[in-house]
């Protein structure tokens, strides 16, 4: 054989279903058409997109009013791999990777595209039965409608069906949408997704910090200007980083930074606009076509972006601790933290005793390894010496422990921490997984913090990466019951342990479906009530200081 005879060749539907596999959940499948839908609009209209979500019917439909698509536009659209003609053309924006038709069979059998454009309207339907049984060259798509004329507007409507996930969940496409949206800020667009109106999110900011790159840095990165805003509330997991864009709504990353489990972490987020990204010429990639909004840090431009954000997102943080620690030198602040000590201790008293009975039982059962830690032990004590994997101080991790099996009943085995030492030369990072001299601290268990988050904001607040409770001093009902800042008010206090012991129980039940996600809704219920009335029977001694 001669070497001119070896080409390159693809299946075509092996090809289309690996992309396919990108898309997991129908919140990124859902966003891969809206997006579509903002951005190929006519100048100067503004974009409207309506899903509906019908999860008895297993089926998800985005209609638009954008430019539609010709016949000659829907052959282009159905090519793998097939970059945009905007992007061709110059003009800025996604689809360099030309992935959209397969994200539908992520999560289902069926596409249909029904579009509209300069009068004609045409029809395409795809299957997954169709890709099943194609020979690899190539994947016969049924054209339904063909050039029909019409009067109506152009636009696109797209129908995925016959959809396999186990449940649709409309408010994870909701969520995950209002999240991306901010990036469309300048198209002012307009997103329902059944009967919800999507806005995009825009936290209550505190401050707000602008950073450049060094020199070295400015000559990948070109001048471009990091804002990194502080937000007076936690932030939920989609909000936190700073979205990276390549051109106006082009959003292709969101970064973080290694911050977001470090104190006040959650509470950054931010933007930036890197034209660089998609102009370096390399041939690495500076970020992939599964829509993971992740940055290749081989890339030259992408490992200069995230040394960038991620050394700014750090001076950003060390300012809010710096402050914090100003603020707690106060009588108030020091009172305050007293108080939510001594309420971090009974929380973590009754998580202690209820993971050392499930231990325990476990261990005589057999469903569990009797030679496992305790729960005391993972939540820590007064052993100074006792650390954990974790970000805050250098240190070295033990050797990995035995891989658990999950149970014969179908439940996850428990993700527990690794072991470490302090270590000023470590190779990786550790908390303290207990407390420091003779008083117990929470560290390491559950903690409990009083902070300002907002007057709009909820009375309590629980970020599970830290398994930190926050209570707003400024909720109406917080701030009135602390009155003229006497935080050994009778009324503050018993509010305070309310709010809590309520926010706790809660927490229980979200680390519950955690581990268990297909926990009925009856069963969880009751774990927070049973949860509610259990640790404030056991906190009755502190309602009579």
């Amino acid at each position: 054989m001669k070497a001119s005879d070896i080409k390159v060749t693809s299946h075509v539907g092996r090809d289309l279903l690996a992309a396919a596999a990108s898309f997991k959940h129908e919140a990124a499948v859902v966003w891969e058409y809206v997006v579509n839908s903002l951005q190929y609009v006519e100048r100067g209209l503004t974009p409207s997109v309506q899903v509906e979500i019908a999860p008895r019917a297993r089926r998800i439909l985005i209609s638009d009013n954008g430019r539609g698509m010709t016949a000659s536009d829907l052959q282009h659209y159905f090519q793998m791999h097939g970059e945009n003609r905007d992007r061709a053309a110059g003009r800025p924006g996604r689809g360099k990777f030309g992935t959209g038709k397969s994200a539908a069979f992520g999560i289902g059998t069926s596409l249909t595209v029904d579009t509209r454009r300069n009068g004609l309207r045409n029809v395409v339907h795809l299957s997954r039965a169709a890709i099943d049984a194609s020979n690899g060259s190539d994947i016969p798509i049924e054209w339904r409608v063909r050039n029909e004329s019409t009067t109506g507007a152009n636009g696109t409507v797209v129908t995925i069906d016959d959809i396999v996930l186990p449940r649709i969940e409309a408010s994870r496409v909701i969520e995950y949408i209002e999240r991306h949206l901010s990036a469309f800020r300048g198209l002012s667009p307009e997103v329902a997704v059944n009967d919800h109106v999507c806005s995009a999110r825009e936290p209550v900011v505190s401050r707000e910090l602008k950073f450049e790159p060094s020199p070295a840095q400015r000559t990948l990165l070109g001048d471009v200007v990091l804002v990194v805003r502080v937000a007076r509330s936690l932030l939920g997991e989609l909000d936190q980083g700073v979205q990276v864009t390549c051109g106006p709504g082009n959003l292709v990353a969101i970064e973080k930074g290694g911050v977001d489990r470090k104190e006040y972490g959650a509470f950054l987020f931010g933007n930036v606009d890197v034209p660089a990204l998609e102009r370096h010429e390399s041939p690495i990639q500076p970020f992939d076509a599964s829509r993971s909004l992740s940055l290749n840090p081989l890339h030259p431009v992408s490992a200069a972006l995230i040394a960038f954000i991620g050394a700014s997102l750090e001076k950003a943080r060390l300012e809010l601790v710096s402050d914090a620690r100003e603020h707690r030198k106060t009588e108030q602040a020091r009172k305050l933290a007293e108080a939510a000590d001594k309420i971090a201790e009974v929380l973590n008293k009754d998580f202690a005793q209820v993971q050392g009975r499930l231990f325990h039982i476990r261990s005589a059962s057999g469903s569990g390894p009797a030679h496992g830690r305790s729960a005391r032990s993972e939540l820590g004590g007064d052993d100074q010496s006792s650390w954990i994997e974790g970000a805050s101080e250098p240190g070295e991790l033990a050797s990995e422990p035995p891989q658990r099996t999950d149970n014969p009943r179908g439940r996850k085995a428990p993700d527990l921490p690794r072991l470490g030492d302090l270590s000023d030369s470590g190779s990786r990072s550790v908390d303290p997984a207990g407390g420091t001299g003779n008083r117990k601290r929470a560290t390491g268990g559950f903690q409990v913090r009083f902070e300002e988050l907002g007057k709009e904001e909820p009375r309590s607040v629980y970020d599970s990466s830290s398994l930190t409770i926050f209570i707003n001093l400024l909720h109406p009902a917080v701030e009135a019951a602390l009155g003229d800042g006497d935080t050994e008010n009778v009324l503050f206090r018993r509010l305070a342990y309310e709010v809590a012991f309520s926010e706790y129980a809660i927490a229980l039940g979200h680390e519950t479906v955690k581990a268990d996600p297909d926990l009925p809704a009856n069963d969880l219920l009751y774990e927070i009530r049973a949860s509610l009335n259990r640790v404030s029977a056991s906190a009755a001694s502190l309602y009579r200081t």
